[in-house]
């Protein structure tokens, strides 16, 4: 169970639910928003035998066409070890040791096991790249099996909808129903134990996010956009002016202000 004070936690909700997978033995790593070296952060990873690495990385796992764009990935992890192998791996690839569509793969699929994820969502996000993206055909599976209208209508009633696929961000399951990446959101939840319902609001969080996308392709062509452009018509006037709003907000500062309030709402 995670052990923090309430004042703590609120200071920094998405933070504290991220490195549980870590304590909870989900994941290996964890990617976050950097913090300061003298930091409440810090001092939790201090404390809990956890270590911040900043890995420079120029190999996309995100495009579909393979491409070197440079990011700056922040990592906690208990130890180097799955930093060390992720930048030997990358190391090769921009080499010309290894194909770099092969190596990306290898990437992604090495990622995903130091995350945690589920080898069947791992192995479809690999398969993917440079064909159908999963990132898009995950968000046509929101719209067709009603996610998305769920989400709306708990948001409409200021109700807690918990989405336990959607356990953490950027993070695309194989299936928007996928057995095993539930599986994850509910070990998890438990692990959280008096703030499992910041986790479930982080998960309404992940999915909004999926709808924000889905509202930025409305701009543009494709199969997305035209389902999501039908979708949209159909909603009332201010859900789609809150989108376009939420669609500009630096999204785990969104994130961490929604879950703040929220929670002090619960408390009164």
């Amino acid at each position: 169970m995670l052990k923090v004070n309430v004042r703590s936690f609120l200071s920094n909700p998405v933070f504290f639910i991220e490195v549980s997978r870590i304590l909870a033995g989900i994941s290996k790593l964890v990617t976050l928003k950097p913090f300061e070296p003298r930091s409440l952060e810090a001092d939790f990873c201090n404390k809990n035998g956890l270590r911040a690495f900043l890995l420079e990385a120029r190999v996309s796992r995100i495009l579909s066409d393979s491409k070197i764009i440079p990011a700056s990935l922040f990592f906690v992890a208990k130890d180097k070890r799955f930093v060390r192998a992720i930048q030997r791996l990358e190391n090769r690839v921009l080499s010309g040791a290894i194909d770099f569509e092969r190596g990306r793969r290898k990437l992604i699929k090495l990622e995903g096991e130091a995350f945690g994820y589920p080898e069947c969502c791992v192995k479809a996000y690999a398969r993917s790249k440079g064909d159908f993206p999963l990132e898009t055909k995950l968000i046509l599976e929101c719209f067709e099996f009603g996610t998305f209208e769920s989400l709306i209508d708990s948001l409409k009633k200021s109700e807690v909808c918990f989405f336990p696929q959607f356990f953490t961000m950027n993070f695309y399951p194989c299936h928007v129903d996928c057995r095993r990446a539930k599986g994850i959101g509910f070990k998890l939840e438990k692990f959280l134990g008096n703030y499992e319902n910041a986790f479930r609001l982080r998960t309404m969080l992940n999915a909004l996010y999926l709808l924000r996308v889905a509202y930025k392709s409305t701009f543009y062509s494709g199969s997305l956009s035209k389902t999501a452009r039908e979708f949209f018509r159909q909603q009332e006037k201010y859900i789609v002016e809150t989108l376009r709003a939420i669609a500009e907000l630096d999204y785990e500062e969104f994130s961490n202000n929604f879950i703040r309030r929220a929670l002090l709402k619960f408390q009164r």
